[in-house]
């Protein structure tokens, strides 16, 4: 599903680049299609590779962590030493010495990623106090969000991400009817949303038990994997080609209300199972998807700087530069973790029996 996540990625970059003049899905809906993405993932691998739960959680975290603390110390350069940045202003970090325990948080946000997301529902008092503030009313110069305090602020995602990896294990082993019950909870909690005094944007995009339902869809449609195994390959180039229309075309269409966003959810979760049996053993697919990550961690940075230094054709700039700093990192730092995350696995599967305690199996 490689085209796909590279779609997505992209989707959030020109959600977050004021220069675009073409937009796919939202930025928001598309990093929630991620979440379907990953679910599919993460169920796959608990069913077929991994039967210690802690090589699992382990070798997660070196999935995420590395690249994200290359692009933290990245962002803080240019943020720090040439003012860059697409949310933040080194002035602003200032307000936060005035109280010892927001600068404790917001340095344990940024190191440990864990909570970012709750970071949308603060803003930033002039004395540094954190401030609840349920409204979604955006920044204002006397009073920041806190999330703009993150050095790379897309990654409250990640955070989520952490959180349902924690969960997986235990997932994989539920039925399908107990995910299915699960997953409507998570609806439901969602839609009550609607008449809670919260801004409804925060309560669906920013809460972990709001977004359940889509790592449970993607666990659901990676069941569906036998299905699909028994139908031509072409069914998936189909299905792949639908699927990249609706991320790139569907905001072209005038829909009502959030009808657009439950279309992208169910497109994604119906025919992920085809697209991965059709292109699943294609290197190069799998190359590109692997290229989605770095996209999402990168192009934040670059778009700061496009917009310090305008250059010429802004957009393109920022498009180039997000590529070819995705593919450095990829290439110097993903793809070397990788390698050593696949070698632990290979090292544990091939263990003799008898030399580490006996796990519960998962999938």
């Amino acid at each position: 599903m490689g085209l796909l996540r590279v779609a997505l990625a992209l989707a959030v970059f020109l959600s977050h680049l004021p220069l675009a003049t073409v937009h796919f899905v939202g930025g928001g809906v598309a990093v929630q299609g991620f979440f379907i993405v990953s679910g599919f993932y993460m169920s796959l691998v608990l069913g077929g590779k991994y039967a210690d739960t802690t090589l699992f959680y382990s070798n997660r975290a070196l999935r995420i962590f590395p690249g994200y603390a290359v692009m933290m110390v990245v962002a803080a350069l240019a943020l720090f030493g040439l003012a860059a940045s697409a949310t933040a202003s080194p002035d602003m970090f200032v307000t936060l010495w005035h109280r010892t325990s927001s600068t404790a948080v917001l340095a344990f946000e940024n190191l440990a990623l864990l909570g970012q997301e709750l970071l949308f529902w603060f803003t930033v008092a002039p004395d540094g106090g954190l401030v609840f503030d349920p409204t979604n009313a955006g920044p204002t110069p006397e009073a920041p969000v806190a999330w703009q305090f993150l050095l790379v602020p897309q990654a409250w995602s990640l955070s989520i991400e952490l959180t349902f990896y924690a969960l997986a294990p235990y997932l994989a082993r539920r039925s399908t009817r107990t995910l299915v019950l699960i997953g409507l909870a998570s609806v439901a909690l969602r839609l009550a949303g609607h008449w809670l005094p919260v801004s409804y944007a925060l309560w669906q995009g920013r809460l972990f038990p709001t977004a359940l339902f889509l790592f449970i869809a993607g666990m659901l449609s990676q069941r569906a994997l036998p299905l699909a195994a028994r139908l031509p390959r072409w069914v998936g180039w189909i299905a792949n080609a639908a699927l990249l229309a609706v991320v790139i075309a569907l905001p072209l269409v005038a829909l009502k209300g959030e009808t657009d966003r439950w279309i992208l959810y169910a497109t994604i979760a119906l025919a992920a199972p085809f697209v991965f049996h059709a292109f699943g053993r294609f290197s190069i697919d799998r190359f590109i998807g692997d290229l989605s990550y770095p996209i999402y961690l990168t192009h934040l940075l670059v778009i700061g700087l496009v917009l310090t230094y305008e250059p010429e054709h802004g957009a393109w700039v920022a498009l180039a530069g997000t590529v070819c700093l995705s593919l450095l990192l990829l290439l110097a730092v993903d793809h070397p973790v990788d390698r050593w995350r696949q070698a632990r696995l290979k090292a544990a599967q091939t263990r003799p029996i008898g030399i580490e305690p006996a796990v519960a199996t998962v999938g």
